[in-house]
């Protein structure tokens, strides 16, 4: 039994291990007036140091002309003025974002900025010791799958994240243990160890 408990710590730290990298994404709201680019970000979200200095939407490029904690504005630098003002799809370098009446409609990352993503996942509570649901967070919107597995390797919950960057996971009906919960978007994944004790 000794063995067999000293395997399952072995696996379970294996798989816990963390990157603990920042991920650029797109900021949630945007708006143009055709001549510049006004970006806003959540309270804590990209610092000023890790925005773009450059931004294009098709052959425009906007520089970079104020960074401040919560906003960003670029200013056209060389191309037309923008005609379509909404929607509009602007290329951070990282990837793509869209803004339809200024929220983000839609965002193509790059596989390393999902591999980011997916790998700076954050999940709470962890140990649960209350409640019946555990918290993921992404720092983008992401498609994929949560799938829960016992130390026996057994799948226990498996959950589809349809275009969200925080997903509840009700495991109300599992036992205390420990837990592996995979988190899998394309042919990026993670694994972390979750705790119920309840």
């Amino acid at each position: 039994m000794k063995n067999y408990y000293l395997l399952v710590l072995s696996v379970v730290a294996i798989f816990s291990f963390n990157h603990s990298s920042y991920s650029q994404s797109c900021p949630p709201t945007g708006f143009t007036n055709g001549s510049s680019l006004y970006f806003f970000y959540d309270a804590g979200g990209m610092v000023c140091g890790d925005r773009p200095n450059t931004v294009s939407v098709g052959p425009s490029e906007f520089t970079l002309s104020v960074c401040e904690s919560g906003y960003s504005i670029y200013n056209l630098t060389s191309g037309d003025v923008l005609s379509d003002l909404n929607p509009f799809t602007a290329d951070f370098g990282f990837g793509t974002c869209e803004y339809t009446n200024g929220n983000l409609s839609a965002e193509t990352l790059s596989i390393e900025q999902v591999n980011q993503v997916i790998s700076a996942t954050r999940v709470f509570p962890n140990p649960m010791t209350t409640g019946n649901n555990f918290h993921l967070v992404f720092n983008s919107y992401v498609y994929g799958t949560a799938s829960m597995f016992d130390i026996t390797g057994k799948k226990v919950l498996n959950i589809q994240i349809d275009n969200l960057n925080r997903k509840q996971l009700d495991v109300s009906s599992l036992a205390n243990g420990v837990y592996l919960l995979k988190i899998e978007a394309g042919s990026s994944s993670t694994t972390k160890k979750v705790v119920i004790m309840k």
